[in-house]
C-alpha cells in the first residue's frame, strides 16, 4: 500500500532549515512530508486514518 501524501509540517522542529524541504522549492516540487519530519509517523497515522496535521495549518493560510 502507498504511503499517503501530506504537506510539511510548520511544527516540525526542521521545518525551516530542512535540506529536503528546500531542494524540492527550488525544483518546483511538492512539499511532501518525510521522514526527517519529527511529527512525519504522527502525520502519517492521521493521513491514513482522518485527517492531514497540517489541516488546521492551511485554514489559516
Amino acid at each position: 500500500m502507498a504511503q499517503p501524501k501530506i504537506n510539511c509540517c510548520e511544527q516540525c522542529q526542521v521545518y525551516w532549515t530542512c535540506e529536503t524541504k528546500w531542494y524540492r522549492g527550488e525544483k518546483g516540487e511538492e512539499n511532501i512530508c518525510c521522514p526527517v519530519c519529527n511529527y512525519y509517523s504522527v502525520c502519517i497515522e492521521k493521513a491514513s486514518g482522518k485527517k492531514n496535521c497540517s489541516s488546521k495549518q492551511n485554514k489559516s493560510k
